[in-house]
């Protein structure tokens, strides 16, 4: 039977749902892919959580100064990070200012709009077991993203989830439950209220985009390549104004100790 000769019945029974079409993953499927899915994040998570780390690399922060004229001051630390067991140990050290060179021993420059930690740990946020029995999932799509087959899955938060805690839509590679990337849904965000009062205010709409990008591996985990977030709002002419921007790049990764606590 030709396509052009389908009786308008069946055609009828696809629309309303009542016929299965070929080729089409079942409710139940999708939920036995997103278990499988979220039991590997689980175990990375898990990896991710314990593991002794110790390196370092560039940490080039673009923070959006003028905006009017989006000009943006460039400020490029040599950054590390160690981790043994529970103690952690940070430092940043400020090496140039748009270009140049800068004075040593300079303190970092703390950005004005927006604060930033925690990043290697994001997954661990949203995908850990503890942290599961607060949120809902479900698959959204599947992309290919940093040259990697991923599918993304939303998370959101449920009733019992009575502290405010970020969420949004994380990039899962399937193979290995490893996150790719994670973009927050703005309604998470910690001061989300005032952004939308000043908005009410301006007759405009709030549109922030929040997103770290993980890039790196290296035993199984995946470290930051970039963190950006921008605070911008559209008009009632639907022209859009920026108020806030800053990306985060990390390069030049040097490891010394990566050591997962289980083989995966």
């Amino acid at each position: 039977m030709s396509v052009g000769k389908i009786p308008r019945l069946f055609l009828l029974l696809i629309a309303l749902g009542l016929f299965p079409v070929l080729g089409r993953p079942s409710d139940q499927d999708d939920q036995a892919r997103l278990a499988t899915i979220l039991e590997k994040a689980t175990h990375y998570c898990w990896r991710l959580d314990r593991a002794a780390l110790d390196f370092v690399c560039l940490e080039e922060v673009s923070e959006m100064k003028d905006r009017h004229l989006r000009h943006f001051d460039v400020f490029l630390y040599d950054y590390q990070f160690v981790r043994k067991k529970d103690e952690i140990k940070e430092q940043r050290n400020l090496i140039a200012i748009d270009g140049r060179k800068a004075p040593r021993q300079s303190p970092p420059i703390q950005p004005a709009a927006f604060r930033y930690k925690n990043v290697l740990f994001g997954p661990v946020g949203l995908l850990s077991e503890s942290w599961q029995a607060y949120h809902s999932y479900r698959i959204v799509g599947e992309e290919k993203i940093l040259d990697e087959k991923a599918v993304v899955v939303e998370a959101t938060p449920l009733p019992k989830a009575h502290e405010p805690h970020p969420y949004g839509r994380i990039w899962i590679k399937e193979s290995d439950g490893s996150v790719l990337k994670i973009a927050w849904d703005q309604a998470s965000l910690g001061n989300f209220g005032e952004i939308e009062e000043w908005a009410a205010e301006n007759e405009s709409q709030p549109r922030i985009t929040a997103y770290c990008e993980y890039r790196f591996e290296k035993n199984g985990l995946r470290f930051p390549s970039r963190n950006f977030t921008q605070q911008a709002y559209i008009r009632k002419d639907r022209s859009i104004f920026v108020n806030a921007e800053i990306s985060v790049v990390y390069k030049n990764y040097k490891f010394f100790t990566v050591e997962t606590a289980v083989a995966y």
